[in-house]
């Protein structure tokens, strides 16, 4: 007598009744396992570089230098030539700054190589002498510059100068954003007076200034022209050049519409 094999096979599935599971039982056991073991979703949206916030910085002065801050022998030229103004990399341009611009870079901010910058008028009174920073969009587009610039200064040994150097609102404007058309300007005052340069003094060579925060500096040339005298000066107009020295104090106001 043949004894019955007590566990039934499923001819159609190939497998035994006693291990047979529905198809649909294991797509959801192995969806459950997944979401239980798989990190849960971030409900948070990822911030993006457009959702950053850019702001402005206040005015600042530059603090005055220690004597440990001059170097040995700064009051004499060198024995070797310096090096070129106009060989200056961006960095060393930025070292130069003694003060930084207080406008934060923003996508309608004037670039470097879209401008010109020049010292614009020329007055004297008081032992201070006067002047404006008068920048120019040569680009084809408009766009903007505001509040203080940012100012060094280099000589004509190569030393960077260590100009007490301050954000000052002199007859200047309230640091709002001044939109410039192409071929339109704006300007800053700028002032120094103090420590000035003589005659046997290393004067200086290259003005920087920097229109936005980290923005590379711009080179200015500390002379102005004979036909741009500001009122107030009865003699005949004259080229005029800066006479800042090392510890020469320059006050520079915010910019506004020229």
């Amino acid at each position: 007598m043949t004894r019955a094999d007590p566990t039934p096979v499923d001819r159609r599935a190939g497998c035994t009744a006693r291990t047979a599971v529905p198809m649909a039982a294991l797509v959801c056991a192995a969806a459950a396992l997944l979401t239980a073991c798989g990190p849960a979703p971030d409900p948070r949206p990822e911030p993006t570089a457009s959702a950053a916030i850019v702001e402005d910085s206040a005015p600042a002065a530059a603090p005055v230098p220690h004597e440990s801050e001059l170097a040995p022998g700064f009051d004499s030229p060198p024995d070797t030539a310096a090096v070129p103004d106009a060989s200056l990399t961006a960095d060393e341009l930025t070292a130069l700054l003694r003060v930084p611009a207080t406008a934060a870079l923003r996508p309608e901010t004037c670039a470097a190589d879209g401008v010109d910058i020049e010292l614009w008028g020329y007055d004297v009174a008081a032992g201070s002498r006067f002047s404006t920073l008068r920048v120019t969009n040569t680009s084809a587009e408009p766009c903007s510059v505001a509040g203080f610039p940012g100012v060094g200064a280099r000589g004509e040994w190569g030393s960077g100068f260590l100009i007490l150097a301050e954000q000052d609102p002199i007859d200047s404007g309230d640091g709002s954003p001044v939109t410039l058309a192409p071929g339109a300007a704006a300007s800053a005052p700028i002032r120094w007076t103090g420590a000035l340069a003589g005659a046997h003094d290393e004067r200086i060579s290259l003005l920087v200034v920097q229109l936005a925060q980290g923005q590379e500096p711009l080179r200015v040339a500390p002379t102005i022209s004979a036909e741009s005298m500001m009122g107030g000066d009865s003699g005949e107009p004259h080229e005029a050049t800066m006479d800042v020295g090392m510890l020469t104090t320059v006050r520079v106001g915010s910019f506004s519409a020229a």
